[in-house]
């Protein structure tokens, strides 16, 4: 099975289109919350990452468990002293994502899983981008919240996406490159980006 990476301009949908590829492919869904429950759960704090509020699933990080019992997610040893945070948080996050990977049938949402998972030959990666007013509504709406709040939250977010990737790999987030397609929120129905998406989906399903 595939997995899919979605990075996205805060406020362009990126986790509704994690949840609806779910609910349409029986995929799980793992976002920032779960991917920092299972930083903390190895004593992995990075200073340069803010806590998540958002508690992980717990059903999900059963089946990331069960992956480790199996012996596809393999657990560094003890790291030396002056191993810092940033490579100790990098070998964390590529066990973790290439285990996903490899089992298949995951979404990604944020912390950088296109430049882990990049030239893996199951994965998905996929970059959503939209104006700024477009996000501050779709925020709104979905969030029923007032146009400052939704604005304040863009703002965090997207210094949080900056300095995960400047300071954490080193690279431009948004570059095209990184990933099979980019798609335009603001510029056109957000279900046509669900098929869209979908459709990609399936044609690697289709492959395998």
């Amino acid at each position: 099975m595939a997995v899919v990476t979605i990075s996205r301009h805060f406020g362009a949908g990126g986790h509704t289109l994690g949840e609806r590829l779910c609910e349409r492919f029986d995929f799980r869904l793992a976002d920032a919350s779960v991917v920092d429950r299972l930083a903390r759960n190895e004593k992995l704090s990075p200073s340069f990452l803010n806590a998540m509020e958002k508690e992980a699933s717990s059903k999900l990080l059963s089946a990331i468990s069960t992956l480790v019992s199996r012996g596809i997610f393999y657990k560094h040893p003890g790291s030396p002293a002056e191993k810092d945070d940033r490579q100790k948080y990098i070998s964390f996050l590529t066990d973790v994502f290439t285990a996903m990977a490899n089992e298949g049938g995951y979404v990604i949402v944020g912390r950088g899983a296109q430049f882990i998972l990049k030239g893996h030959p199951k994965a998905i990666h996929v970059l959503l981008v939209a104006d700024y007013e477009s996000r501050v509504s779709f925020l709104m709406e979905q969030h029923n919240t007032s146009r400052s709040e939704a604005e304040k939250t863009i703002r965090t977010r997207e210094r949080e996406r900056a300095t995960l990737a400047s300071r954490l790999f080193e690279a431009d987030i948004d570059d095209p490159s990184l990933y099979q397609i980019v798609l335009n929120t603001g510029q056109m129905p957000y279900d046509w980006v669900v098929d869209t998406v979908s459709e990609l989906v399936s044609r690697f399903k289709d492959r395998e």
